[in-house]
């Protein structure tokens, strides 16, 4: 009778673990419906419709961390960094040997500019893929924005020497030396990358800028020419045309480049408006009969 009893206890335990195991993979496997149902709806651009059922995944199966890492990157998408990292950080805590979900958690840190913390997310990141060459690129940004210059050029060249066809890394590189005052560096950095990548507006743009700084003012305008014929809308190009035509004393080109920009770039967000204010008064400078000169490029950062 007591092996009777003993033969049922086992039986009810096996049986409940059974049925434990089974309710756990269903939750599984509705969560990796909603999961990638979101993935749909974030291919085809309905953000809020992912968002929610990215939601239903974690909600139905908070321990998987695929969609806590994929509502992360639609958070990302939308640029609402905290509620990305929340997720990111129970992605990483779940799978900390993801490159992805580091990666994806570095880019939130960076755009909050926690920068300790977004190099550290890259850092595992590359651990884990360090042929990444986005990392790279993305670590290089952090470092120069922390004033960091040495492991930022690094972290770019190392972009490039993984792939050389990256030219985000190129233009981010130019922009470091035209920074720290080597122009002659950014222009060979810039050369290669317009090499590569023939139609790249903001390669030739801060092509541009170099040939600007070291007075080449002919060259510059081509560069912005050719900037602006593969990106019309690139307003900095348009403004720095404008000053290059100046101190090559092209006034009228001058004149007509700088009133377009100023009428285009009135008001808006993404162009500092001291760039407005510096092409009118270099409009009314030129007007006046005086001496173009060039001020400094216009870059974005």
């Amino acid at each position: 009778m007591r092996r009777l009893t003993l033969l049922a206890l086992v039986l009810s335990v096996l049986a409940q673990s059974a049925c434990d195991k089974i309710t756990i993979s269903q939750k599984r496997h509705r969560a990796i419906r909603y999961n990638n149902a979101g993935l749909k709806s974030f291919g085809d651009n309905l953000h809020n419709e992912a968002i929610q059922n990215l939601k239903a995944a974690v909600k139905e199966d908070d321990d998987y961390a695929t969609a806590h890492s994929n509502l992360g990157m639609v958070y990302i998408a939308r640029k609402q960094w905290d509620d990305a990292q929340r997720h990111l950080n129970r992605a990483v805590t779940l799978e900390p040997k993801n490159h992805d979900h580091h990666y994806r958690l570095g880019i939130c840190y960076q755009n909050l500019n926690r920068h300790d913390l977004a190099k550290q997310s890259y850092g595992k990141a590359l651990v884990l893929n360090p042929k990444h060459f986005k990392t790279h690129y993305r670590l290089g940004a952090v470092h120069i924005a922390a004033d960091e210059p040495k492991s930022g050029d690094a972290s770019l060249r190392k972009a490039i020497e993984i792939n050389p066809r990256f030219t985000r890394a190129f233009v981010k590189l130019g922009l470091l030396y035209l920074d720290y005052d080597y122009p002659e560096l950014a222009l060979r950095v810039l050369q290669t990358g317009v090499t590569i990548k023939k139609d790249s507006a903001e390669a030739y743009n801060i092509l541009g800028a170099a040939h600007q700084m070291l007075k080449n003012y002919d060259k510059a305008a081509e560069a912005f020419e050719k900037a602006l014929g593969y990106n019309r809308d690139l307003l900095d190009a348009l403004y720095n045309l404008g000053m290059a035509y100046a101190g090559a004393d092209k006034k009228d080109k001058a004149i007509a480049a700088l009133q377009k920009f100023a009428k285009l770039a009135q008001g808006k967000k993404t162009i500092d408006q001291e760039y407005v204010r510096a092409a009118e008064e270099k409009v009314a400078e030129l007007q006046g009969n005086n001496s173009g000169t060039a001020a400094p490029p216009m870059r974005k950062k």
